[in-house]
């Protein structure tokens, strides 16, 4: 446990597994994905990947964190099954999104999923904590977000693996600047595991002191559903895309309303978010889940 962060089997319990994210603010899944799926995936999203250039936005501050020579693109339900169903829906990852997220709202949704594929001399990115997005509800001192970053191929330090300052989650804020940076240490993953953790927990993407190798990692994060979301998951659905995917996925995807309480009963359990007129939900044949 170099890293800081308890490694547990693919068949230990979400209960065991919130249990130590909750004390270290992330752990190690061994296998989440088979060396079948995180093939298909990673063949699923190449051709993606290939036409996209490195880098995000012309602005300098952007760059520096998201990366000059790194590829990220989103959209991933429309463009991988492998991703829907061995990602999106895993059950391991629901079970413990059901168990950190659920006591503070009536529902969840995802908040982004992408590539994250790290090139060849990228510098490490800023540590910071994923929950700057939501600055204000941040300062609620509660869970905005569990993640994953799952590994697609190499994952170890000198190819720029995950750099976590582990419990530092307890100390609830807006940023990473009280943190030393060298209190950070990598968390190497072989393909197929999953570092999985708060998003309230400090990191950051590691440099690539290689010449020659890329760190392959897709992210995703799960949100409480009354935040908005980090990509703008419903654009990249198509009706068409939508007729193919699960229910759950759909409503993951953003394409159902949403509680936005946790109220079972009563005039509260009515209220809900991410509402459509009746009349409009004919435009999509049924495929928008109206509760």
């Amino acid at each position: 446990m170099t890293d800081g962060l308890q490694r547990f089997s693919v068949d230990t319990s979400a209960e065991v597994l919130c249990t130590a994210i909750r004390a270290d603010g992330g752990i190690v899944i061994s296998g989440l994905l088979s060396a079948n799926e995180v093939h298909e995936l990673d063949a699923q999203l190449d051709p993606y990947v290939s036409q996209r250039q490195p880098g995000f936005h012309h602005d300098d501050s952007d760059t520096a964190f998201y990366g000059g020579n790194t590829k990220r693109i989103q959209g991933l339900a429309a463009k991988s099954a492998v991703f829907v169903q061995s990602v999106l829906l895993n059950e391991l990852l629901l079970g413990i999104a059901d168990s950190l997220l659920l006591p503070h709202c009536g529902n969840y949704w995802m908040s982004q999923a992408e590539t994250i594929f790290i090139g060849p001399g990228n510098r490490a990115q800023v540590l910071h904590r994923d929950d700057v997005n939501w600055s204000q509800a941040a300062s609620l001192g509660i869970d905005l977000q569990v993640s994953a970053l799952v590994a697609l191929g190499d994952y170890d330090a000198e190819v720029g693996a995950t750099m976590v300052i582990p419990r530092s989650h307890l100390t609830h804020g807006h940023g990473a600047e009280n943190f030393n940076t060298a209190d950070a240490r990598p968390v190497e993953l072989q393909p197929g595991d999953a570092l999985v953790y708060l998003g309230s927990l400090v990191h950051g993407g590691g440099a690539n002191r290689t010449t020659h190798r890329t760190r392959k990692a897709l992210y995703i994060g799960y949100l409480l559903g009354w935040l908005t979301p980090e990509e703008a998951v419903p654009q990249s659905i198509t009706e068409d895309v939508a007729r193919t995917l699960p229910a759950r996925a759909r409503e993951l995807l953003g394409w159902a309303n949403i509680h936005g309480n946790a109220a079972s009963e009563g005039v509260h359990a009515a209220v809900q978010l991410w509402q459509l007129d009746r009349d409009d939900l004919e435009r999509f044949n049924g495929l928008f889940i109206e509760r």
